[in-house]
């Protein structure tokens, strides 16, 4: 605890994604073979429960969502990612990390150092950066998820401004799920924080319309 404490805001580290999920799925991961250059989601629990092969009507989509992710679990793990050389890699991590109490500035941080060792190892994969989505106050259970919308505000625009530098494609997912009162539409979720079928779909076709999205 003392070395966390005197770490750098900035490389503020997290080890809580290493349980039991983490570290089985990451082993299962590692022995599966290669794919050719397949589309990649990456990401927590919100990415791991999509079908996403189901969505796109296309068989070479890998889910490589763990729940209870974070960007540094995220971090350890990437290498994994960036060896099947995906076409495309759709990146969603900071949720847990608000969870965590982590500063909004060791988020972006490590996000950053994410998509760097992507572009270092795998340069012709088209990276996309997700925005954090949002909450709905009235239904997300405080006894397991203490973040605000107004932090996920801050650290979505902290992300736009990191994929900006590093030119790699922003996607605003954030305002497509808002009702009016600025809460995460209650037809897009069943408990405040994970999507339903509606919120997935919902999602989908904002990646649909992105310019630099394509079927395969």
């Amino acid at each position: 605890m003392c070395l966390l404490a005197a770490a750098s805001p900035l490389h503020a580290q997290d080890s809580s994604y290493h349980n039991y999920l983490y570290d089985s799925r990451t082993a299962y991961f590692r022995e599966l073979p290669v794919a050719d250059t397949p589309v990649i989601f990456f990401g927590d629990s919100i990415t791991q429960w999509g079908d996403w092969c189901e969505f796109f009507g296309q068989a070479n989509i890998l889910n490589r969502g763990i729940a209870g992710d974070n960007t540094n679990g995220l971090l350890a793990r990437v290498e994994e990612v960036t060896r099947h050389r995906p076409s495309r890699l759709y990146i969603l991590a900071g949720t847990n990390d608000i969870n965590k109490k982590m500063p909004a500035a060791a988020i972006v941080n490590t996000y950053r150092r994410i998509v760097e060792r992507v572009q270092a190892t795998s340069p012709a994969t088209r990276i996309f950066v997700q925005s954090v989505f949002p909450i709905n106050n009235q239904l997300i259970g405080r006894q397991y998820y203490s973040g605000t919308n107004e932090q996920i505000k801050a650290l979505n625009k902290g992300l736009q401004a990191m994929a900006a530098a590093l030119h790699v494609s922003y996607v605003n997912i954030y305002d497509a799920l808002l009702d009016s009162t600025g809460q995460l539409d209650a037809r897009y979720t069943y408990d405040g924080l994970h999507l339903s079928g509606k919120g997935y779909l919902q999602w989908v076709h904002v990646l649909q319309q992105q310019p630099n999205h394509r079927a395969n």
